[in-house]
Parts: structure tokens; C-alpha cells; sequence
């Protein structure tokens, strides 16, 4: 499945692009997104953005409309989505 990966604000920046699409096996999860980004992109991410060790970005980094990645890990994607991150900032 093609899976679009938006990113937003200084995660663009930090990864180089404002969209990318991921070609993902078809029973893929949001871990399988975050191994193929990091095969992409962890080069580009500062520590404070990507955690190395578990191949994700870190909480600070929501998932549009979704929540904290960290908590979506194991949430099945589908053909249609497109995943959005952005950063959580303080302020309204």
C-alpha cells in the first residue's frame, strides 16, 4: 500500500521534505511508517526529535487528528491515509 507522510513546521525542515510517500506491505501498522521514515530520514533528525532506539519520533511529535505516536505504534494504516506530524507546541 502507498502510505503519505506529511510534516509540518520545523519537522520539515528537520526531515528535508514536506510530504513523502512510503510503499508499506498491506496489513501495515504505524511502527512499519516510523522504520521506513527512519530508513529515510533519521539521518537528517536531531536527538530531540527522533528516538534511535525505538525508531520513532518522540512524544512531543503528534499524529494529526490521531495523538502522540507513541501511543498509535501498533494501529493497523490503510491504502487511504495520509499521516500529518507535527510538533506539539505550548500556547493557543
Amino acid at each position: 500500500m502507498n502510505i503519505t507522510a506529511s510534516f509540518h513546521g520545523i519537522l520539515a525542515d528537520w526531515v528535508g521534505t514536506q510530504s513523502a510517500s512510503f510503499t508499506l506491505p498491506s496489513n501495515a501498522t504505524h511502527a512499519d511508517l516510523m522504520m521506513a521514515i527512519h530508513q529515510r530520514y533519521a539521518h537528517n533528525m536531531p536527538d530531540q526529535l527522533w528516538d534511535e532506539r525505538e525508531k520513532r519520533f518522540k512524544k512531543e511529535v503528534i499524529i494529526s487528528g490521531k495523538g502522540p505516536i507513541s501511543k498509535l505504534m501498533n494501529i493497523p494504516l490503510k491504502e487511504t491515509d495520509s499521516v500529518e506530524f507535527m510538533l506539539m507546541i505550548a500556547g493557543g
